[in-house]
């Protein structure tokens, strides 16, 4: 069986990037301005890039672009926590077919630093900041079983908010965690896990 997971919210806590903004540029007075404008844009389906993002406050602070993504990537993995039993089931999945994630993410930095800092492995790694369009758009979806290579009934989507549900449009058997929704759900990937051992033989 192949996997393609979810990242914010599903293998780590999410954060609030705009309070992390703020305490990079020391100030607030327009961070709310910018995030609207970047919410707004997120919600109709597209994605603005971390580096983007700090351009428009380079712009408006007088610094330096790259110093500010650099400082802005730095507070984020600093905080950047894995869920209950993460790593155990990274590594349980892999082998057994191919594993992918796929996230609304500004960067593919956080997942690929994730995945290097804790030692775990993904095959492909698909992000909104690289493809510039998010979930739930059926159109993400498509593109990450074309990378794969794997057909729908091939291929098991686990994720963890509404955002996630849009793996159902394109026939993708689909788990959700922490909340509801999905064909099955689960409180935490421990419990899944332990579902996947008993229903698949995966250990």
């Amino acid at each position: 069986m192949n996997y393609i997971l979810s990242f914010w919210g599903l293998l780590v806590d999410r954060l609030d990037f705009w309070e992390i903004w703020r305490s990079v540029l020391g100030r607030s007075d327009f961070v709310n301005e910018i995030s609207h404008f970047v919410n707004e844009v997120n919600m109709a389906g597209f994605e603005i890039p971390l580096k983007a993002v700090a351009r428009i406050f380079a712009s408006k602070t007088g610094k330096n672009p790259t110093e500010l993504t650099r400082r802005f990537i730095e507070k984020t993995m600093s905080q950047l926590t894995p869920k209950p039993c993460v790593i155990d089931f990274l590594r349980s999945i892999k082998g057994d077919g191919k594993v992918a994630i796929l996230s609304n993410t500004p960067c593919r930095c956080f997942i690929e630093l994730f995945l290097s800092k804790w030692s775990v492995e993904a095959d492909l790694v698909i992000t909104s900041d690289i493809i510039l369009r998010r979930k739930p758009s059926r159109a993400v979806f498509k593109y990450a079983l074309r990378r794969l290579g794997t057909e729908p009934h091939e291929v098991i989507y686990i994720g963890d908010s509404e955002e996630d549900l849009g793996a159902m449009g394109v026939g993708l058997f689909t788990i959700i965690v922490g909340s509801y929704g999905g064909h099955v759900n689960f409180p935490s990937l421990c419990e899944l896990q332990n579902w996947l051992i008993e229903n698949l033989g995966k250990n």
